[in-house]
């Protein structure tokens, strides 16, 4: 009885307590549950990012995709006396089958200090498969910033910030995170630089 009447007396004052402790658990909870995908994307898909550890290289690195579908790396020689550096990238694919990313090998030519002009060839670690450059996949998906923007106000009180500018594949209500094999995340948005996704071996 006596607990009954301080909660009638202290009503306002209990629910100002216990309201951010509630919302403290619901963080948790809503942080620590997985992707939900009634429909997962069914295409690998080949991006890159710019290589932070690369410093004052004689070449510049542009990654294309030929008409045949496959990525070609064009190596632009830089000009010193102009105060230019070149940089690098790291190229990664994200495999569909189990919603993983890993890091293709993308190493420096043998010759790039001695590269002269534009020099073009094959990325060996893509050799095979076929590229296809729209921005939305066959299936449906395309590569997002949008977060949980439209997962109502519950998304946004739990998860809105937390993945406003993490690039991720989303179709309709479906989305997927790009995560390593670690499950660490190495991408935030502007510096992932889509390629293409894999429609044919």
């Amino acid at each position: 009885m006596a607990v009954k009447n301080f909660l009638k007396n202290n009503f306002v004052l209990v629910i100002g307590l216990a309201l951010p402790a509630l919302l403290m658990i619901g963080f948790m909870i809503a942080a620590s549950l997985p992707d939900v995908i009634s429909d997962p994307p069914e295409y690998d898909l080949v991006f890159a990012i710019h290589d932070n550890s690369s410093h004052n290289l004689p070449a510049s690195l542009k990654l294309t995709v030929d008409k045949d579908g496959s990525l070609k790396a064009q190596v632009t020689p830089v000009r010193k006396e102009n105060y230019g550096y070149g940089t690098w990238k790291k190229l990664y694919l994200y495999e569909a089958r189990s919603q993983k990313v890993r890091e293709l090998p993308l190493p420096y030519p043998a010759d790039m200090d001695k590269i002269a002009e534009v020099k073009e060839f094959a990325v060996e670690a893509t050799k095979g498969m076929k590229l296809d450059t729209t921005s939305e996949s066959p299936d449906g998906y395309a590569l997002s910033y949008a977060g949980y923007s439209h997962s109502g106000l519950v998304g946004e009180l739990f998860m809105g910030n937390r993945y406003n500018s993490e690039p991720r594949l989303r179709k309709g209500s479906s989305s997927v995170r790009l995560v390593s094999g670690s499950e660490r995340s190495y991408f935030y948005y502007g510096n992932i630089e889509f390629i293409g996704w894999v429609v044919g071996k």
